[in-house]
């Protein structure tokens, strides 16, 4: 059956990137609770996982009793004693994926790429072989050359789309689920919370990353798209310090804040206090030749009382 074209504006924000519970909450509200518990069952915790699953009514075909109940719901039991999948469930595994699949094809389109280079056309080629030998070895190394950095341009777009793929995913996590686990909800900084190391060749080795707590974690790859489940497990363990870090920084901050606030209050106050010395200092010599002419009046009220008595005698 063709793929077709679905809305993936019921997925909430960020659905890519659930994880445990989330992720099984999304998919008891697409497809279904008995799908989630199938899921959950294997161990598929994330959407990346679920991609990298061939066949999730696999498991079913097993001689298991842990599977008895789930079976006895998903499955039809034939005279012959074999199981056949409904299919309903089928129907609805199959609709979540196209969704959450068609969801990370507009995530991947969203994310700027470089144009490639053409490579040599097959003119240019069979003309180079009309030269001499010393001249066809030169230019068979320029062309080799050439070949090398047509290349890398391909590699660096490849290596930057899967970089700002993480980077996103990851502060995405952190703003939507970090703080159950105590993170608080900052966007982390590249080289300085954490370093990402992916390759730009074509070679079997996986990308990690490196937590500014010393620990370095390895990624993994689902359908060419890379897994940060691995990191997620270690932010949210006790041996990862980068959320107490984080915490410090924070708290930091607010104690930098009160005490400029404080200084500026303290140096208000000095103000006014010099303000108001200046303005009593300013009130008293005003007062000064008042009290200058009350007491001059005094010594002249006093004199004229004696001169009065000295007559009197």
């Amino acid at each position: 059956m063709p793929l077709q074209a679905l809305d993936t504006s019921i997925l909430p924000p960020g659905a890519l990137s659930f994880y445990d519970d989330n992720f099984y909450n999304l998919v008891k509200n697409i497809a279904g609770t008995t799908e989630a518990k199938l899921l959950e069952i294997q161990g598929i915790r994330s959407v990346y996982s679920f991609f990298h699953t061939d066949d999730i009514f696999e498991i079913l075909t097993i001689q298991c009793s842990a599977l008895n109940d789930i079976k006895a719901i998903v499955c039809l039991e034939a005279d012959d004693k074999t199981f056949i999948i409904k299919p309903g469930y089928r129907g609805n595994i199959r609709y979540l994926y196209q969704l959450l699949h068609q969801k990370h094809e507009e995530y991947l389109k969203e994310i700027p790429s470089k144009p490639k280079r053409n490579k040599p056309s097959m003119s240019q080629q069979n003309a180079n072989n009309f030269v001499d030998n010393s001249q066809h070895s030169i230019q068979s190394s320029s062309t080799s050359s050439s070949r090398q950095n047509h290349a890398t341009p391909s590699n660096n777009s490849s290596t930057t789309n899967r970089h700002d793929f993480v980077i996103h995913t990851l502060n995405e996590w952190i703003n939507k689920q970090g703080i159950k686990y105590g993170i608080p909800k900052v966007k982390l900084i590249e080289n300085e919370d954490f370093r990402l190391f992916i390759n730009d060749d074509d070679t079997d080795t996986l990308p990690s990353i490196s937590c500014s707590c010393g620990i370095k974690v390895q990624l993994g790859i689902f359908r060419g798209s890379i897994s940060l489940s691995n990191y997620y497990k270690h932010l949210k363990s006790k041996s990862c310090i980068i959320k107490k870090k984080i915490s410090k920084h924070i708290n930091g901050e607010s104690s930098k804040i009160i005490d400029d606030e404080s200084s500026d209050a303290e140096t208000s106050q000095n103000n006014s206090n010099s303000k108001d010395i200046q303005c009593l200092t300013s009130v008293s010599s005003m007062n000064e030749p008042a009290t200058i002419g009350k007491s001059n009046k005094r010594t002249t009220d006093q004199d004229n009382n004696s001169l009065s008595k000295k007559k009197r005698i």
